[in-house]
């Protein structure tokens, strides 16, 4: 049992939750909306350097007469490079900040993708995919972590929304750069520009280091492990700006008692890998990832083979199954949209559910044109794109929900290393040998069966994370009624988990 702590530090505390109280009053102000406005923007080029291998494969597939074992391996490049990369990244992202890993893993990422255009052989591109992979898996699941711990619980879905429309708004690009540089340049050419394009987030370095703050929630932590004060003070003046701009009072009598008391029973513990294994992270880990690998799923095969799948069925050209996937993606942007709105709504299992069903309908439908006919399989292709490639919003914000501030880089990082490994490794390895022997219409019609299979266990023994705050999130304790939002004050363990007698 953890020895209660001093009154000084129960002063820390107390000014600790007062300021995460304020915090999670307020709204999305200007700075907040610079901030996240230049974050969105670097994920945005990131998308564009993850979705440009479609285009990758369209080209060079027939230039470099890559075989099925060579156009897995292209496919699924990045995939290798960022699962990688991405767990040490959210050890980092615990240990040194969310801000300085998201600098580093733009610049590498960046970097590396210009080099690529200079390849001249199959396996000197795939090795700068995978580095180039190294720096998205340190920098993807960063904007998640941010997001969600700089934005107030009313809100989180629906900013979220907003970012994630963006995102999959900008994976039209490398379909749209596709079509355009297969008409534009020489097939020795058309295939390096979009790599060239990929280097552009160099440039904005500089307006991240300006206008992207480091979280409030993190800097807390680690002025209350390592004694920096000065962070301390760095959180007070953000959250003062913030009031500011939203003309709210400086009010330092506003405590949430369940943040206060998640705060005081994990104040003085630091993030080991065994915590992530314990109750009741293990069982939350296993919800959450699965719920995101049942997203992967569908927008790994689609993102990775949709020109090629079309250029197959509908026997069109590389620019019209390039303009197809953009369209894809365009209504996937809508998709997300309005998931995030909806999960803060009406609770994030029920539209995850909804979202992942009517996708999984949508993929049994998709290949069947020659029977039903082109205009039911223009519908089937809206499904896909709105509730398939539009459903990862609710997965990636739900599973940054599961753990307190101090795990949550080590939780969010190690389950999109499952997830991608899972999805845009091994399956997107296998489904160019799987589309030859099966056919495109058998591996839809598993694809589907394994998304819903893998969303059953959020949907009936994942805890529902919408208008929570993030402190009682990382507990394992519900509201105390009438608290409004408090954890209970019995049943929690030092480590801020869960006592036999609360399981």
């Amino acid at each position: 049992m953890a020895e209660p702590p001093d009154a000084m530090a129960s002063s820390r505390l107390r000014d600790d939750a007062n300021l995460l109280s304020r915090l999670d009053r307020a709204p999305v102000t200007r700075a907040l909306k610079i901030g996240i406005g230049v974050l969105i923007l670097v994920w945005l080029i990131e998308s564009f350097d993850i979705g440009i291998v479609s285009t990758l494969i369209v080209i060079l597939k027939p230039h470099w007469h890559l075989d099925s074992m060579q156009t897995g391996l292209l496919g699924a490049s990045g995939t290798i490079g960022l699962v990688i990369g991405i767990v040490p990244a959210g050890r980092l992202a615990d240990k040194f900040g969310r801000k300085a890993v998201l600098l580093a893993g733009t610049a590498e990422f960046a970097l590396f993708t210009m080099l690529g255009a200079a390849a001249h052989d199959f396996w000197t591109l795939f090795a700068l995919r995978v580095i180039a992979g190294l720096g998205e898996g340190a920098l993807f699941p960063v904007p998640y972590m941010i997001i969600s711990e700089l934005v107030s619980k009313r809100l989180r879905g629906t900013v979220m929304g907003y970012a994630q429309w963006v995102l999959n708004g900008g994976y039209t690009l490398p379909a749209l750069v596709g079509i355009w540089v297969v008409t534009a340049f020489p097939v020795e050419w058309s295939w390096r520009v979009p790599l060239l394009l990929g280097g552009f987030p160099l440039l904005l370095i500089p307006a991240l280091i300006i206008w992207v703050p480091e979280t409030p929630r993190f800097l807390l932590k680690r002025a209350e492990l390592r004694g920096r004060p000065a962070d301390r003070d760095k959180v007070r003046r953000l959250v003062e700006r913030i009031e500011t701009e939203a003309r709210l009072p400086h009010d330092t009598t506003i405590v949430d008692s369940g943040a206060l008391q998640v705060l005081t029973t994990t104040a003085s513990r630091d993030v080991r890998m065994r915590t992530l294994l314990a109750r009741p992270y293990l069982s939350r880990s296993l919800i959450a990832y699965a719920a995101l690998t049942s997203s992967f799923v569908i927008w790994y095969t689609m993102l990775t083979y949709a020109p090629t799948i079309f250029k197959g069925l509908l026997h069109a050209t590389s620019s019209t199954s390039l303009l197809y996937t953009a369209i894809m993606m365009f209504i996937s942007a809508f998709g997300v949209f309005f998931q995030g709105r909806w999960a803060d709504r009406f609770g994030r299992k029920r539209i995850f559910a909804i979202y992942i069903l009517v996708a999984a309908i949508g993929m049994v439908v998709l290949p069947a044109y020659k029977a039903l006919g082109i205009s039911v399989v223009i519908v089937a292709g809206v499904l896909v794109a709105w509730f398939g490639l539009g459903s990862f919003s609710i997965p990636k914000m739900y599973l940054a929900e599961q753990y307190p501030t101090r795990l949550r880089g080590l939780g969010t990082s190690t389950g999109e290393m499952v997830s991608r490994a899972l999805t845009g490794g091994l399956l997107i390895y296998l489904l160019p040998a799987m589309f030859a022997s099966w056919g495109v219409a058998t591996v839809f019609i598993c694809a589907a069966v394994v998304m819903v299979l893998l969303v059953v266990p959020m949907i009936f023994f994942g805890q529902e994370t919408a208008g929570r705050n993030m402190e009682e999130l990382g507990t394992a304790t519900k509201p105390r009624a009438g608290s409004g939002g408090a954890t209970a004050n019995s049943g929690l363990g030092t480590d801020g988990t869960v006592t036999a007698s609360e399981r």
